[in-house]
């Protein structure tokens, strides 16, 4: 098939394993202003949802990302989780963070 003629696609949630899935989803809520609906947050063009399960602790092998504008949105963000910039890059800008169950996650700009 032509992938010219598929329709687009784009992210929509991810699924999260959680040692406990509703105190894992109100430690996003707090921090990232989204909107905790039991074992989900919720925010515009986000969907986290949290299930029973072993913590993937996969390290720098798997995080997700949380786009900002420009860099001193990344800078802002950083601030206010309590976290350093960790790439300051031509081309890429980000703080990282780590959950209580050690995913990670990143705030980020790029030029892309």
């Amino acid at each position: 098939m032509d992938m010219t003629t598929l329709p687009p696609i784009w992210l929509d949630h991810l699924n999260v394993p959680a040692q406990d899935p509703e105190l894992l989803a109100q430690w996003y809520a707090d921090r990232l202003g989204l909107e905790r609906r039991g074992k989900t947050v919720v925010g515009p063009g986000i969907s986290i949802f949290f299930k029973k399960g072993a913590p993937l602790k996969a390290g720098d092998s798997f995080h997700f990302g949380f786009r900002v504008e420009n860099k001193s949105g990344v800078e802002a963000w950083a601030e206010h989780l309590g976290v350093a910039v960790a790439f300051d890059e031509h081309d890429f800008f980000a703080a990282r963070v780590t959950d209580p169950d050690g995913n990670i996650f990143e705030i980020y700009w790029d030029k892309l």
